[in-house]
């Protein structure tokens, strides 16, 4: 995090973003499962929208009852958030207090999206998987980051 309160999307991460959007834009919020943020191109929410759509219609169709509460969860609880040249972008404050993302923001790519991390948050989370937590170990030593 700079002083400003920004943080970059990493290169490889941000040239998909700006390859599968017009715009310098990504959807932010919070993870489904895991203590973290889950932020994705503008391309991935008419995707989402579209996916959701077809299983609400599906269900209908089928006599069940559809997750009308599936939309709300996938677009009313994010926020769009610009970023620049660099990739920089401030991380909306109600969702950087939930992910208790403090002075430093470990990315990690999942498909369509990726997840933005408080290290101390992933490192000590049960749930994760081994390797992801070894490559935040090994990033945060690299820069020199203690925790």
């Amino acid at each position: 995090m700079d002083l400003k309160g920004r943080v970059a999307i990493p290169a490889d991460l941000r040239g998909v973003v700006e390859r599968n959007s017009d715009i310098r834009q990504i959807v932010i919020g919070r993870h489904p499962i895991d203590p973290c943020l889950s932020a994705h191109d503008l391309s991935w929410s008419r995707e989402k929208y579209e996916r959701l759509d077809r299983a609400e219609q599906n269900a209908t169709d089928a006599g069940r009852p559809a997750d009308l509460r599936a939309k709300r969860r996938a677009f009313g609880l994010v926020e769009k958030v610009p970023f620049d040249d660099s990739g920089r972008f401030v991380i909306p404050p109600f969702f950087k207090a939930k992910a208790q993302i403090g002075s430093w923001a470990f990315f990690n790519a999942a498909g369509e999206s990726f997840d933005i991390w408080a290290p101390e948050v992933l490192l000590k989370s049960e749930e994760i998987d081994e390797d992801l937590r070894e490559i935040c170990e090994f990033l945060c030593q690299q820069k020199g980051v203690k925790l």
